[in-house]
């Protein structure tokens, strides 16, 4: 008697065993694991069954869901590479949209060090404004360009604050109206050429609705300066300045 139990306890921790070894295991791109009975494998979809309930209805899924499939006798098939996330793209190359108000056409580059932290940033910009009335500055930028840092608070997420000095050397026009000292006593507009600095701490929101592109708004208050050999205003010397800006760049 306790040899015949002994024998049926062995017969069915075997087949226990073998049911369990029996079992085909599907893993997905999300890294869920799956115990089933594979069907089919088609050139596009797997059919397959639950391995707890080998009598109930087929599965299907399609391929590209599927990372690899491991089978009964431990043989293992990669249907497909994982995709990888990669971080956002270290390299901008932004078009600041809103300097047209300031008849600029401007664009920058900024680089982005690995710590996701810290990003250097070089503006330039090309001024098309050659009207005197036209724009809200006084003068009229003609070229510039200069260095920004940028630190970013939290690195690099799909909404980031970042902030940081920028400074812009540039060379500007200005006409202003020049009154004669020399009789007979005649004014005039005048222009001039002159070169000028611009210092900003900026404050900005950057998006990435996907990896290799950007959206930027940019806030800068600080201070300008330039001199004029011969005015009878005061635009020039030390002011206080403000710069908006709203950008989109690719990342790569």
């Amino acid at each position: 008697m306790q040899k015949r139990t002994a024998f049926i306890t062995t017969l069915l921790l075997s087949i226990v065993v073998s049911q369990l070894n029996a079992q085909d295991t599907i893993i997905f791109k999300s890294n869920q694991k799956t115990a089933a009975i594979i069907k089919e494998i088609g050139d596009v979809e797997i059919r397959y069954k639950d391995f707890s309930k080998p009598e109930g209805p087929d599965f299907v899924t399609n391929k590209t869901n599927v990372y690899q499939i491991i089978f009964e006798n431990g043989e293992q098939m990669q249907i497909a590479k994982k995709k990888q996330k990669t971080g956002y793209g270290r390299n901008i190359m932004s078009y600041h949209i809103f300097d047209f108000v300031y008849q600029d056409f401007s664009i920058s580059y900024e680089h982005i060090l690995k710590n996701g932290k810290i990003g250097f940033k070089v503006p330039v910009a090309v001024g098309f404004n050659t009207d005197r009335d036209n724009g809200p500055r006084p003068y009229n930028n003609i070229l510039y360009s200069g260095l920004g840092l940028n630190v970013y608070i939290f690195g690099q997420k799909m909404a980031s604050y970042f902030m940081g000095p920028e400074i812009h050397v540039g060379i500007g026009n200005q006409e202003y109206y020049y009154h004669d000292q020399v009789e007979p006593y005649s004014s005039y507009y005048k222009s001039e050429e002159f070169i000028y600095g611009r210092f900003l701490i900026n404050n900005g929101i950057s998006f990435n609705p996907v990896y290799n592109f950007r959206l930027a708004a940019i806030i800068g208050i600080g201070v300008r300066y330039y001199e004029l050999k011969e005015q009878d205003n005061n635009d020039d010397g030390f002011r206080s300045t403000a710069y908006f800006t709203f950008s989109m760049g690719f990342r790569f």
